[in-house]
């Protein structure tokens, strides 16, 4: 299990990327920490993630077979690799490493996570090469979760001065409208993007923007549009206007965001 300095460290900087959003504070639910434990020591000396682990791996337990689906996944192995930190485990979920595949950030943003968990293992292997891995807990917990108040009207991502460390400039943009605030699905499940146009307008105009995409599947908020930039830079404060949304309580959303060292 891990200390209790470390647990507390990883809260911290997860509630600290939230306030980034407007996005209420979590809480840590010891209920879930041995499965968490479990899924991560599965993942690291199997040297694999999976959300579905089969039960022929080293190390299977139900205990993490129960967290690995309910949990995000990270891990790193190889000769001569360094330990992760936590930090650097919430900036490589929240960027995704440049893919379009964004359910990792999605549930770190999602308004109704309410509770969370972390397990993290790192072993040297028989072959002397090391591996590393972590799981953070992000539904299915004990009691459940209450709704929280006080929620933002939209999750933009990036938003305001955002550090550095938590989104890379080739990184896929994403936002999602909050139209409910009693569920991840409900009034948020009924909002669309399909007609709807994107702007991204820096100092010297429009930029180019691509691979727009949009979904209502539960990854957290039941609503995602992302898209790609060409030409950010650090520094710049940049304006995004989303204009044509359908089911929403307004039709068209705009903020800035600067990405700051």
């Amino acid at each position: 299990m891990l200390k209790a300095s470390v647990k507390a460290d990883f809260l911290a900087k997860l509630n600290a990327i939230r306030a980034l959003h407007q996005l209420p504070a979590v809480t840590y639910s010891e209920a879930e920490d041995a499965q968490e434990a479990d899924s991560s020591l599965m993942m690291a000396v199997n040297k694999q993630l999976s959300h579905t682990p089969p039960t022929s791996w080293t190390c299977y337990t139900a205990s993490g077979a129960t967290a690995a689906g309910a949990s995000n996944l990270i891990g790193g192995w190889g000769t001569g690799l360094g330990f992760d930190s936590e930090d650097s485990y919430l900036g490589l979920w929240l960027t995704e490493g440049g893919s379009a595949s964004i359910g990792h950030r999605r549930w770190i943003l999602n308004p109704f996570l309410g509770k969370t968990s972390y397990g993290r293992v790192a072993v040297v292997l028989p072959d002397g090469s090391r591996a590393s891995a972590a799981s953070m807990r992000v539904f299915n917990f004990t009691g459940g979760v209450t709704a929280p108040a006080g929620l933002p009207a939209y999750v933009a991502y990036p938003s305001g001065d955002y550090p550095a460390r938590y989104f890379t400039l080739s990184s896929y943009l994403s936002f999602s409208v909050v139209a409910g605030t009693t569920s991840t699905f409900g009034a948020n499940a009924n909002v669309r993007y399909d007609r709807a146009t994107i702007t991204v307008t820096g100092p010297g105009g429009a930029l180019a923007v691509s691979d727009v995409t949009s979904d209502n599947e539960g990854y957290g908020l039941a609503n995602n549009v992302q898209w790609r930039v060409a030409g950010l830079q650090a520094g710049v404060t940049y304006t995004v206007t989303i204009t044509g949304i359908t089911g929403a309580p307004r039709t068209d959303y705009s903020y800035t965001f600067r990405v700051v060292s």
